[in-house]
């Protein structure tokens, strides 16, 4: 469904994403990890089109990045972007507006994810007085509510304590066995291990491991966290 084909990008001659390469097939969860400045949230927005690449392509379904339907896709920023000001349930509904999800249906899907993510109780509250987890679940609430065949989540699981955490793992088994593809980014290597058939491991804006997830960890006592340590620290010398 999406393939990179050697994508780079540079900002002030320093390269941020240097020469990658990724498949992801319909269906499937696909693990992206990597340190802070690995170029991950680079080449998420570059899936985006919110930036482009200085050389290589995207594309999505066969149809480059710059012209593929984005209605499709659910965007889950690292940086939370809601109004702290405004109810909840108006902010959700604004979104699904911007992502031209009718009225009436946009106040349906809005009912269902509230009661599934257990926060129809606070649906009439300001942003600002939620937690942050719970100002996380608003954030996956605007990601998902237009129904996208292809979810970008870049860290996911920031603020969610284990309960909540097992919440969004269920509805991202969910996305999968309906056939919907999960780009799933996140420093947590076990949700990786429990989720993600393939992975790309990515340092320095180049991949250093790539396919699949048992296999790699299986190269690394059977680790993903000794598999993220000893492939990283490789890299370094």
């Amino acid at each position: 469904m999406l393939q990179i084909d050697h994508v780079v990008k540079t900002f002030t001659g320093v390269t941020a994403v240097n020469d990658i390469s990724i498949a992801v097939a319909r269906g499937e969860v696909f693990g992206f990890l990597g340190p802070n400045g690995a170029g991950k949230t680079t080449t998420l927005r570059m899936i985006m089109n919110i930036i482009q690449p200085d050389s290589g392509k995207i594309t999505i379904d066969g149809v480059p990045s710059t012209r593929c339907d984005h209605g499709r896709i659910g965007y889950l920023p690292e940086e939370r972007g809601v109004y702290q000001k405004a109810k909840v349930r108006d902010v959700v509904e604004y979104f699904a507006k911007l992502k031209s999800v009718p009225a009436p249906e946009a106040k349906e899907r809005a009912g269902l994810w509230f009661s599934r993510l257990q926060i129809s109780d606070l649906a009439d509250k300001k942003v600002f007085e939620l937690s942050k987890g719970n100002q996380q679940k608003i954030q996956f609430m605007i990601a998902v509510i237009n129904d996208p065949t292809l979810m970008i989540l870049d860290e996911p699981f920031t603020g969610l304590d284990p309960v909540n955490q097992n919440i969004l793992q269920r509805i991202i088994s969910e996305f999968r066995e309906q056939g919907r593809t999960v780009i799933l980014s996140t420093h947590q290597m076990a949700k990786v291990e429990e989720n993600c058939d393939n992975m790309c491991l990515i340092h320095r804006g180049g991949i250093v491991a790539y396919g699949k997830t048992q296999e790699i960890m299986a190269k690394h006592g059977g680790r993903l966290d000794k598999a993220f340590i000893e492939l990283v620290e490789d890299k370094h010398e």
